[in-house]
């Protein structure tokens, strides 16, 4: 579908037909993320909706709930998020990465959802009895304090200095100036996202005060700003050891206090001048120049990221609760981040405020619209038709006309079943052990109810490895060779074996279609089957995945020769100035680029060390836990029976069993 611009009101409609179920939020930044087409998971998204709707009108109803919002934002905890960022962005730095999560933070507190931290005597001072002026320094924008400000003090006058409005433009400035350069080896991608972050979430928050008819702003005169030509150069030789044409850190500040002296002095007796600042060193020097300040603590991640966020917040002064839409959220996202979607077992919808192809005009800005994609899967009912007017100045696709208008795409041939994959080997087992089980022992076995155990059933019964008789399950041939390759831990075997069931074939064939490199994707199944088939493909070498939700096809069989060549170059670019390698950094990068399973890489590395084609070692380091939810599963018995074992690709004894092989490091051989 071609994008096509939306207003938020509209996005309602589109949204709704997604939100039957749980959908999960994610985000990307196109050129500070390193792997193209990879997003960020921040959680999922629940409607709250009463329990079934009536008749024609479910979608209307969600959409009106959806712009009430009625919803719950599950959000993952921050040393997760930081874990995918540091993945996503290819950098190391803490103190960086930290800032980059207080940036996402930050999101929460401009789009309505969390409250800043006011210090006690400016709570006091809110809301506002009588109408005062609020002069803000750039914290106040980008931090969302000013935006809370605006919410809950009606009687509130906005006051932005030109100096903020021209520090946040440098903001952009820098980031377009990035953006726009070739990326370089050793480029900081985190600088970029900060720098996008800051840029376009602050100026998103000044467009949307100019274009509320609620608030009030204040302007004075460019030339009002004083100490305008303090850094003016002086041709006076007396002065010159003075250096009073170089700029000092604290020029901005300064600028902003004078101007909240400057309207204190021009505005009449009584009325009462706030500076409002995130800064702890403006606040100090507000106080000494005798403008009272309203001081804030900015969000820490910890208090929104492992939160449940919900979209109808109560007013901190009067205890009523108030909407934020779910649109405004994923406006808020996609504009800091450039890109946002929803994605659920109904469709996904992907919004785009930022793009190599997207152009942009002034009546985007004022009627706020950005750029969607809108795909729907197929359901078990068909969509109502929810018509709606388009938005003023819209620019709509040839084929849109203003309406949801729902094209289901074709019934799957195949049907994916819903199982635990350690007791789907468990059963087969069993069942090669006994040959026959009726019902009520196949529910003892894997205590599991009749209902629960359909899935089984219905994945044996497809790949001809059982026969029904009335209660009875009774195994075949083709169940026996998946068993005998599941004891031997015969991978290829058992892939074979399992090809029979059509879920399973459909699975190989999606991956072999692919090159080394492209995700697997899996989104047209719900989650629990995606996690089946998922864990099947690991164990049976087909796939592996990297991080919670990338899942690339690992196909590739390498001699030991060609492997050499490949885990020296992958070494050589992951390892920069350092000596070592994480090894699950490096197990990784060869599933992504390379389409090496780790299991494949683990023998050819043992291979390739004993022919002297290479010379590896390891080292024993803490394990990084923040990486935990890195992992692959893989094929191993235990105590007589086949289990899908997790492996975590970053703590140690994988590699090398006995050895805590956290670190790696391989050379080439001596001559």
């Amino acid at each position: 579908m071609t994008p096509t611009l939306i207003s938020r009101q509209d996005a309602e409609f589109k949204i709704a037909p997604l939100t039957a179920g749980r959908c999960n939020l994610e985000v990307m930044e196109e050129r500070a993320f390193v792997d193209e087409g990879r997003w960020l998971p921040l959680g999922s998204i629940c409607l709250k909706v009463a329990p079934q709707p009536s008749g024609e009108n479910v979608e209307q109803q969600r959409a009106l709930l959806a712009g009430d919002g009625a919803f719950e934002w599950t959000l993952p905890n921050a040393r997760d998020v930081k874990g995918t960022l540091q993945d996503l962005l290819g950098d190391n730095d803490e103190a960086a990465l930290r800032r980059a999560l207080n940036s996402v933070a930050e999101i929460g507190v401009r789009s309505g959802l969390v409250n800043p931290v006011f210090d006690s005597e400016a709570i006091e001072e809110m809301p506002f009895r009588r109408t005062a002026t609020v002069v803000s320094d750039t914290t106040g924008v980008v931090q969302g304090g000013l935006n809370f400000i605006v919410l809950h003090n009606s009687k509130a006058r906005i006051k932005v200095p030109s100096i903020v409005q021209m520090e946040i433009r440098n903001f952009s400035h820098r980031f377009f100036a990035t953006r726009r350069r070739a990326k370089k080896k050793g480029q900081r991608a985190t600088k970029q996202l900060m720098e996008h972050l800051m840029s376009q979430g602050a100026e998103r928050a000044l467009l949307r005060l100019e274009l509320n008819d609620d608030v009030e702003i204040e302007r004075t005169y460019l030339l009002g700003d004083p100490l305008r030509s303090a850094f003016a150069p002086d041709p006076d030789p007396t002065v010159a050891d003075l250096q009073l044409a170089v700029p000092v850190d604290a020029y901005v500040d300064r600028l902003i206090v004078e101007a909240a002296r400057h309207h204190r002095a021009q505005s009449e007796p009584g009325h009462a001048v706030f500076l409002l600042t995130g800064d702890q060193g403006q606040a100090r020097m507000a106080l000494a120049e005798g403008v009272r300040p309203l001081y804030f603590r900015s969000i820490l991640p910890d208090e929104v990221f492992g939160q449940r966020l919900t979209g109808r917040p109560l007013d901190p002064f009067t205890g009523e609760p108030r909407s934020v839409p779910l649109a405004s959220l994923l406006w808020e996202l996609a504009t800091a981040f450039g890109q946002a979607r929803l994605d659920s077992d109904n469709g996904t919808f992907t919004v785009s405020a930022l793009g190599e192809a997207l152009p942009w005009s002034p009546y985007q800005s004022i009627d706020d619209l950005l750029w969607y994609e809108v795909g729907y899967k197929m359901t078990k009912s068909p969509r109502p038709r929810t018509v709606h007017q388009a938005s003023k100045g819209v620019a709509k696709h040839p084929a849109d006309d203003g309406a949801i208008s729902v094209e289901p795409r074709p019934a799957a041939a195949v049907s994916y079943q819903r199982m635990s994959v350690n007791h789907l080997l468990t059963l087969i087992c069993a069942l090669d052990d006994r040959q026959t089980m009726d019902q009520n022992e196949i529910s003892a076995l894997l205590s599991l109810s009749s209902y629960s155990t359909s899935h089984y059933r219905r994945f044996l019964v497809s790949g001809a490895y059982i026969v029904l008789e009335g209660d009875r399950w009774t195994a075949r041939d083709r169940l026996k060779a998946v068993a005998i390759a599941a004891r031997a831990e015969d991978t290829r075997s058992m892939r074979d074996a399992l090809a029979h069931a059509p879920s399973f074939s459909a699975l190989i064939q999606r991956t072999e279609r692919l090159n080394n490199g492209e995700l697997l994707d899996l989104s047209d199944l719900d989650e629990r089957s995606r996690a089946t088939y998922q864990m099947l493909g690991e164990l049976t070498l087909l796939c592996a995945s990297v991080g919670k939700r990338s899942v690339f096809p690992t196909l590739n069989r390498p001699t030991p020769s060609e492997f050499s060549k490949l885990a020296l170059m992958r070494f050589k670019e992951l390892v920069g100035n350092e000596k070592i390698v994480a090894t699950g950094l490096w197990l990784e990068s060869l599933i992504r680029h390379d389409g090496i399973h780790p299991e494949v890489a683990r023998r050819s590395l043992e291979q390739a060390s004993e022919a002297g084609l290479i010379r590896r070692s390891t080292e024993g380091s803490t394990a990084q836990m923040r990486y935990d939810d890195h992992l692959v599963h893989v094929l191993r018995v235990e105590e007589g029976t086949p289990v899908a074992k997790p492996i975590h690709l970053y703590r140690g004894d994988y590699l090398i069993p006995g050895k805590a092989s956290v670190s790696l490091r391989i050379k080439e051989p001596v001559p």
